[in-house]
């Protein structure tokens, strides 16, 4: 990025804006149930079959070339990107603020409930715990200032189910109860923040990807068959609508929003 010398130590945001910066968010794999007693979420670690798929992600992200992977501080969540630090060669960075949702709720067979009453009304918080709406803010004041201190590259971000889905409410996809309950672990998506903007650019793997009629704009990704910035969508943080990709429902540029999650 030599061109941008003449800018000196300001041309950093220049760069980014043009180049770009990758944000990699990782649910975490399969993780031990919470029960009655047992482990807090701090300490509650991946299952066998957690572990397994933790190691199955190298071969899905290594290539992505990160430069930085953080963590929440929950175990299983550093658990799962911990093989992929291995193979790149760098440390897990621990950011208390990627950690799960503070719902506020007791371990319950009927959590279910419970979450679905949040969602229908993200402002609303339980005594000692934060609302969804507050979680929201805590998922992009974190990706905001992981990306600020990047020029370039990919940024692996380990964390969970509610926290992955209300930083996507907060870069405007329509993501709803449903969803995050239906959110796999491992799961994965990657958003670009470039051009004042943040696209998103699907999810991985690839045939674990359920749409729902609520996030009719996140598209499967996956990095043996980029879509670049195909898949990007309107969003209120000034995104780019894509021209470069025709619906598969209708054929229309830019995609059509909500007949179909099938890119030709």
């Amino acid at each position: 990025m030599a061109g941008f010398a003449w800018l000196g130590n300001r041309g950093w945001w220049l760069r980014r804006l043009v180049v770009g910066v990758d944000v990699v968010l990782v649910r975490h794999a399969e993780s031990v149930v919470p029960y009655a007693g047992g482990p807090d979420d701090y300490y509650r670690p991946l299952s066998e079959v957690g572990l397994v798929q933790a190691g199955g992600l190298v071969a899905e992200l290594v290539g992505l070339g990160p430069v930085l992977i953080v963590s929440s501080p929950y175990l299983r969540a550093v658990q799962t990107v911990e093989p992929l630090a291995r193979a790149v060669g760098l440390p897990v960075r621990v950011e208390h603020d990627l950690r799960e949702w503070d719902s506020g709720i007791a371990v319950t067979p009927d959590y279910a409930r419970h979450y679905a009453g949040s969602w229908a009304d993200p402002d609303f918080a339980r005594p000692g715990g934060e609302s969804l709406s507050q979680l929201t803010g805590r998922a992009m004041a974190v990706l905001r200032r992981l990306v600020r201190e990047q020029v370039d590259g990919t940024v692996v971000v380990g964390s969970h189910g509610t926290f992955v889905s209300r930083a996507l409410v907060g870069v405007g996809v329509g993501v709803d109860w449903a969803f995050s309950r239906r959110m796999p672990m491992p799961a994965v998506y990657r958003l670009r923040f470039a051009d004042g903007g943040v696209s998103v650019l699907g999810h991985v793997p690839e045939t674990r990807w359920e749409p729902t009629k609520t996030a009719p704009n996140l598209n499967p990704w996956h990095p043996s068959r980029s879509l670049g910035t195909g898949s990007t969508f309107a969003c209120g943080l000034g995104l780019r609508r894509s021209r470069s990709r025709r619906c598969g429902s209708c054929g229309t540029f830019p995609r059509c929003r909500g007949r179909s999650s099938t890119w030709r």
